[in-house]
């Protein structure tokens, strides 16, 4: 029997199912909205792609099979027991819920028998029969991820794949019953997450009152994330279960709205919402199963999570952990400007791109951190540059420390390809923020200096504490520069945007640059401030 120790504050999906009571101006507002994403945003996968997508993943599939098979003889087991071991192949992510775009990459689950070893087997064997596969490239196996994968993009199709192997001899069918929760039993913790990836978005839909609308109210949340660059769990925004929960939240509390309605409810909420309360979608329940999951009543570290958003299955976790205080700000200002904007949804001259309008941090800010990941070799520069943007988040949460001194930090969840003297494969990073008005604050005086160096060196010491050996093939640079010191191949076109600062913040130009220019400028300068961050290194 399980034991309900945390519940939500609305009622069931099952209690809530209705139809949607489409008003002849809804289904005009979404035609509207359905056009935008095909045309404006060109978010719509193709048929080609899709058919590409399923023929990809049945090939996958066969050699998961043949692995298997080959695996079970290599561990002396009859060929009878080989040929019944199977082997399921899951999908989960925007594939699973019906939102998958042409950019996407697909997230697969990998089901094996108990005689399968993730180690020897998974990042051995079938790592280097992948590698043989004429069709597959950029091949990588992430071993010290949270949740460990396989990446790799297979003719075209990038694919992210995760491995389960459950306390059975033969894996058929598997994950019939996502709400199953035995099927965790004698699991081990990674293998768990992995398991979870999938009954999550499973779980998720049965738990919105009508699917069809869910999915098109995802899609239409998923572009405005993205537009407005949010959509990234690495940096401490958030990730696409996240943006799931929330949209299937909204669904359950307005059962029969639209679309385009609930579109406008979504941010009406979550800006308005006390996030001292959890975001969830059914009770949390507790299985005699002995394993940990979220409860802020009994873990400590549960209580200090500034976002949280929880995932439906059990094990429950908080979807939303990476968010800080920081990224959670911007999280939010950006539901307040979304909120104002679709309140004018009835006002002459309304158009539902202004809602959808591209975020650009270079028309804000003119001041950055700049993070550059760099390696001598593009096969090194996989691993390596992906590491540096798992961990980047560590120096936004650094940054905090210093809200007296600066504001408005933002930090760009894309990752630009650059150019470097020293090294072949150059990625950047880039953080925006502004400095505080030095007048207004308490500590002002003629004398009063910017200092950076605590929470950069503390990031730069947090990087070179997860490497493991020294090598002279991968780097790391952190520099503070502004707006006209970027390179050009950072921004799109090559073209640098003009920048139109405020009376007040030229009134303070002069003053900021000649205190920085000793205090972050001029340090960072000095001492070089670069990194020796070296490979073999932990991925995360």
């Amino acid at each position: 029997m399980s034991l309900i120790i945390y519940t939500h504050n609305n009622p069931m999906a099952e209690e809530l199912k209705a139809s949607p009571s489409y008003l002849p101006a809804d289904e005009r507002e979404v035609g509207r909205l359905q056009i935008i994403l095909r045309d404006e945003l060109k978010l719509e996968e193709k048929a080609e792609q899709s058919q590409l997508a399923a023929e990809v993943l049945a090939c996958l599939h066969g050699l998961i099979k043949d692995w298997v098979y080959s695996t079970a003889l290599k561990r002396k087991l009859s060929v009878e027991v080989a040929a019944k071991a199977g082997g399921d192949l899951y999908i989960s992510g925007s594939f699973r819920l019906g939102v998958h775009e042409s950019t996407s990459d697909i997230d697969a689950l990998c089901v094996v028998p108990q005689f399968v070893d993730r180690e020897e087997d998974f990042f051995g064997d079938f790592l280097n029969t992948l590698e043989t596969h004429p069709n597959i490239k950029e091949l990588r196996g992430i071993k010290d991820a949270f949740v460990p994968l396989i990446k790799m993009k297979f003719s075209g199709v990038d694919i992210d794949l995760l491995f389960a192997r459950l306390k059975q001899d033969s894996i058929h069918n598997s994950l019939k019953d996502p709400r199953d929760d035995s099927i965790l039993k004698g699991c081990d913790d990674q293998t768990i997450s992995s398991l979870n990836a999938y009954r999550n978005n499973d779980i998720i839909l049965g738990l919105v009152p009508n699917q069809d609308v869910f999915k098109t109210t995802l899609q239409l949340v998923k572009a405005w994330a993205k537009r407005r660059c949010l959509y990234s769990s690495k940096i401490g925004y958030l990730g696409g279960i996240s943006w799931a929960i929330l949209t299937a939240k909204v669904c359950q509390l307005f059962p029969a709205l639209a679309p385009n309605r609930l579109l406008e409810k979504f941010f009406a909420v979550f800006y308005k919402w006390n996030w001292r309360i959890p975001v969830l979608l059914c009770n949390i329940k507790e299985p005699n199963l002995m394993i940990k999951q979220w409860n802020p009543k009994v873990n400590e570290g549960d209580q200090q999570q500034v976002m949280p958003i929880i995932t439906p299955a059990f094990p429950c976790v908080n979807s939303s952990f990476n968010v800080c205080k920081i990224t959670k700000k911007v999280l939010i200002e950006e539901f307040r400007r979304a909120a104002k904007l679709t309140k004018k949804i009835n006002a002459p001259g309304f158009s539902w791109m202004q809602l959808f309008m591209k975020y650009d941090p270079f028309k804000k800010y003119t001041r950055f951190l700049r993070v550059d990941a760099l390696s001598c070799s593009p096969e090194e520069h996989l691993k390596w540059s992906g590491f540096v943007e798992s961990k980047f988040r560590l120096l936004v949460q650094e940054l905090e420390t210093h809200s007296q001194d600066i504001s408005d930090v933002r930090p760009c969840p894309k990752a630009f390809h650059t150019t470097d003297a020293e090294y072949k494969c150059s990625t950047t990073f880039l953080c925006g923020f502004c400095f505080r008005d030095p007048q207004k604050l308490p500590s002002y005086s003629q004398e009063y200096v910017v200092d950076l160096r605590i929470p950069i060196l503390k990031f730069c010491e947090k990087i070179m504490g997860l490497c493991h050996r020294e090598s002279k093939s991968t780097n790391m640079r952190v520099t503070y520069v502004t707006l006209d010191k970027l390179p050009t191949e950072i921004f799109e076109c090559g073209l640098r945007p003009m920048h139109h600062s405020s009376k007040k913040h030229l009134k303070n130009k002069k003053w900021i640059e000649q205190q920085t220019e000793r205090g972050v400028e001029g340090m960072l300068e000095e001492i070089s401030l670069v990194a020796k961050c070296r490979s073999q290194l932990h991925e995360a």
